[in-house]
């Protein structure tokens, strides 16, 4: 049978032999985790895979941020990010604590509008205002 599969009887039962030892991978991957897990607690939740990343590797572990990340997946961790937070209700008091502090009258009896006229001079060096108006209309 090893012959029709191409593997030698030695290969064969050093395989059968290892089969259930960690690799030095999964071992590396374990420890790995323990660290990333750690580091994420420690931040609330809030560190993703490129600030654990930088941590990792200031603590001596080589390790890039794709393989952090695989492994944040395979943990099933995300980091949390914090969100901007807009009210959109307004209270039905609201109407209340607005006070007229200027003494300010916003609803006049009269109609009013005012009107600006600024005259330009054009010349050689360009043009310049030469004199403003305002009018008020009741």
């Amino acid at each position: 049978m090893l012959k029709t599969i191409g593997v030698s009887r030695s290969g064969f039962y050093s395989y059968k032999k290892n089969e259930n030892l960690p690799t030095q991978t999964q071992i590396r991957n374990e420890h790995l985790q323990k660290e990333i897990k750690k580091i994420h607690e420690g931040s609330y939740g809030i560190y993703g895979s490129p600030k654990i990343t930088v941590l990792l590797n200031k603590n001596g572990e080589n390790v890039s941020q794709k393989h952090v990340y695989n492994l944040m997946h395979v943990m099933g961790i995300k980091a949390r990010y914090a969100r901007h937070y807009t009210k959109t209700t307004v209270s039905e008091d609201y109407s209340s604590k607005m006070q007229n502090l200027l003494n300010r009258h916003f609803n006049p009896t009269k109609c009013q509008y005012y009107s600006n006229t600024i005259i330009f001079l054009f010349g050689e060096s360009g043009f310049a205002p030469f004199c403003t108006s305002n009018f008020l209309f009741l």
